[in-house]
């Protein structure tokens, strides 16, 4: 009895670390070319004078072009970015550092939400992001519930979430 109880157990915990790394192998990953406007972010960093987000995606064979738009001390650019499958859902960016970004969940023609490590020269940082096809975009709370539950499970604050809707000062960048 003490082993099937351990058994279901250690099963549940797996589930819950493939939840954590929200497997979805069912997207092709064609659909998600295209424009795309930030809605939010969940960061471990609090205030940061950094920050870059995805305004469109490429694919070229089995890797994604990312195409950032950064906020570096107030300035806002346009980068291309590399990355590289390595599973069904986590591409590595070639860029500095360690950088990885897991696709936790997505509707091609409607959204989709990100979970993203980043390390370099020691300092660790991990964001959850909430992107949409339409610029302001209506999510269901559905949708809305997801970002939460998946920030919460990576351990982020609901007070580091920000609204990009309302705070993006590099949108004017790409209309």
């Amino acid at each position: 009895m003490r082993l099937l109880l351990l058994t279901m157990g250690l099963a549940l915990v797996c589930t819950l670390q493939v939840k954590a790394t929200g497997s979805v192998n069912d997207i092709n990953f064609n659909k998600l070319v295209g424009r795309w406007y930030p809605l939010f972010l969940a960061s471990s960093e609090v205030g940061s004078n950094i920050a870059a987000f995805i305004h469109s995606i490429d694919m070229k064979a089995n890797n994604l072009i990312f195409y950032f738009t950064l906020r570096r001390n107030g300035e806002c650019s346009q980068v291309p970015v590399l990355a590289y499958k390595l599973e069904n859902n986590k591409y590595k960016l070639r860029y500095p550092g360690n950088n990885v970004i897991y696709l936790e969940a997505a509707d091609p023609n409607d959204y989709f939400l990100i979970y993203t490590t980043n390390e370099i020269h020691g300092m660790e940082s991990k964001g959850v992001e909430l992107y949409s096809r339409q610029k302001g975009g209506d999510l269901n709370q559905i949708i809305k519930s997801k970002f939460e539950e998946i920030y919460t499970l990576h351990g982020l604050k609901k007070e580091n979430v920000i609204d990009l809707i309302k705070t993006d000062p590099c949108s004017r960048l790409l209309e």
